[in-house]
């Protein structure tokens, strides 16, 4: 597993769903992530769950120097399915990414939050799709010549990803709404304007594009 942790406090720690569950098992989940993860038949997907729910509680209880256990967390949803930590709580905010093979957590004690993850590696794509992308998304895309084309519209879309989890906006989300400008570090969404990040993250042989919206 690996943390890191810039100067307003954003954490994030990634790490593989059987380093997870070797190094903090189960213990910490609740019985509602229990019996959510009863209900899951597909093994990988069952253990990326459980590990996700395992770590983020781990990471929360590191971000206020353990004043509350991983067990205590509780969580609610709220109007449009973001969790959040229940009131009575430290109110911190957090993310959850899950791709092949790797998860990531992020918790930061102010603002908006939102992560996502994609595997870069053995993931290309010549003709990525780009319906989901607006015109000036588009523009931005197609200044990359073929080879260099999936790992950009990998950029556009982690970004466009953690944006929508930031609002708060819920799957219904139009990905057109949000608009991407990479080279600013900047989106336009809904409810304002949001900074993120884009990073490469190097892990256990693979390549993972991550972005963290604030």
């Amino acid at each position: 597993m690996a943390a890191a942790r810039d100067e307003t406090g954003l954490t994030v720690a990634y790490a593989r769903p059987r380093d997870v569950l070797h190094r903090l098992g189960t213990d910490s989940l609740d019985q509602t992530e229990h019996a959510r993860a009863a209900l899951m038949s597909n093994r990988a997907r069952r253990n990326h769950f459980i590990a996700g729910r395992a770590l983020l509680r781990h990471c929360l209880s590191a971000a206020v120097e353990n004043a509350v256990q991983p067990v205590e967390w509780q969580f609610v949803n709220g109007a449009h399915g973001k969790p959040s930590v229940k009131s009575g709580l430290p109110q911190l905010h957090f993310s959850i990414s899950h791709a092949d093979g790797l998860i990531a957590v992020a918790t930061s004690p102010v603002g908006q939050l939102g992560i996502d993850l994609e595997l870069v590696t053995g993931a290309r794509d010549s003709s990525p799709t780009v319906d989901q992308l607006t015109d000036r998304e588009q523009a931005w895309l197609h200044q990359h010549g073929e080879a260099d084309r999936w790992p950009a519209f990998l950029q556009l879309w982690t970004a466009k990803e953690a944006v929508s989890k930031a609002t708060g906006l819920g799957c219904g989300l139009d990905f057109h709404d949000i608009e991407i400008d990479v080279p600013a570090g900047r989106a336009r969404c809904p409810n304002g304007f949001l900074d993120f990040d884009l990073q490469t993250i190097e892990a256990h042989g693979a390549t993972y594009c991550f972005s963290a919206a604030r």
